[in-house]
């Protein structure tokens, strides 16, 4: 529902991700995997930081028209030649060892916890030994009160895009609720809305969940990232 607006109101934030990714990119030799690649906002950035293969995961069809029409035609020459779409879930990736970088961004905090262990499981897999895996920090408590943020206002010819977004606490997770609107010389053409829960993961049951997968947090990439190493044996 919401994947038209993705590229007007959140891209800065993707962006700021993507370039602080752009130098792991640069150092992969093996491969890189994306999980939750989205409209392809990180995608284009991996790609053009690379010389390696590219494996972009998106399930959602909406989210993964964009994608593709993103990197075809424009990433080009032989960079269109390392670009894979898999229409498929992370949990059911059959890439093992294909990677020395791994990106998974705005989704682990989205999965119940067993899902969220699988897909632990699932990323390592497709790791080699020594490999990375990059993460946005999730939240680690549920908000004393509801939070709300704007997205911001996009201006396309005569319509302006806004949006925002409120997070509270609901049934031990948070909800977060995003609206929409499209308004034309000040009269409201649309609105859309759509909810997503997150369970918050303290960093202490992070680290658990991750060893189980044979995975450690070793730090912090600035803006809010985390770092994943696959051990060596």
């Amino acid at each position: 529902m919401s994947a038209e607006f993705y590229d007007l109101l959140h891209s800065r934030a993707y962006h700021r991700h993507a370039l602080a990714l752009a130098g792991a990119a640069g150092a992969a030799r093996v491969g890189i995997v994306e999980v939750g690649a989205g409209t392809g906002l990180v995608t284009d950035v991996l790609i053009g930081a690379s010389c390696v293969p590219v494996h972009a995961v998106e399930p959602a069809a909406a989210m993964r028209s964009v994608l593709l029409s993103r990197l075809h035609p424009p990433v080009g020459g032989s960079a269109a030649d390392r670009v894979t779409v898999h229409a498929c879930s992370a949990l059911d990736l059959s890439l093992s060892g294909q990677a020395d970088l791994a990106v998974c961004l705005r989704m682990a905090a989205g999965l119940p916890p067993e899902e969220r262990r699988a897909l632990w499981r699932a990323l390592a897999d497709v790791l080699v030994p020594g490999g990375l895996l990059f993460l946005d920090r999730p939240p680690a408590r549920l908000p004393a009160r509801p939070a709300r943020r704007s997205l911001g206002e996009v201006r396309l010819g005569m319509d302006t895009y806004s949006g925002q977004v409120i997070a509270y606490a609901e049934d031990g997770r948070i909800r977060c609720d995003y609206s929409y609107v499209v308004c034309r010389q000040g009269r409201v053409l649309r609105r859309a809305r759509e909810s997503f829960p997150l369970w918050p993961l303290a960093r202490e049951t992070l680290c658990e969940e991750l060893a189980e997968a044979g995975l450690v947090l070793t730090g912090d990439l600035p803006p809010d990232l985390l770092r994943v190493w696959r051990p060596l044996p």
